[in-house]
């Protein structure tokens, strides 16, 4: 017996800030993520082992994912990728794992986080 997705975390429209946010505050395994950077710039998509939302700047991603400017972005994971805490994630304008720098309100819309 296979597993498929059945939850999906949104942000319809980024506000201006990190937009810190936890998915699933129990064990998950991501499956894919989509979305569009309406930004100039490259953004980062930050995922944390985590069971509630990430202090970010503090807390450190397991994962970082670039979103190439003024596109959509796919992701697809055909071994989920794991998360035994829980799955938390964050949006930010640069890579360090210590970035705290906001996204502009509406940086990234139709975010789909896909996963179980």
């Amino acid at each position: 017996m296979s597993v498929r997705p059945d939850a999906v975390s949104r942000v319809v429209s980024s506000a201006a800030s990190t937009n810190a946010t936890s998915a699933k505050a129990a064990p998950a395994q991501l499956y894919s993520v989509i979305g569009y950077n309406t930004a100039a710039a490259v953004l980062y998509l930050k995922f944390y082992d985590k069971a509630s939302a990430p202090t970010v700047g503090t807390d450190t991603p397991k994962m970082t994912l670039p979103l190439p400017p003024a596109s959509g972005f796919s992701f697809s994971f055909p071994t989920p990728f794991e998360f035994k805490k829980g799955l938390a994630y964050a949006l930010t304008a640069l890579a360090a794992d210590a970035d705290t720098t906001a996204l502009v309100s509406a940086d990234v819309v139709g975010l789909n986080v896909i996963y179980t």
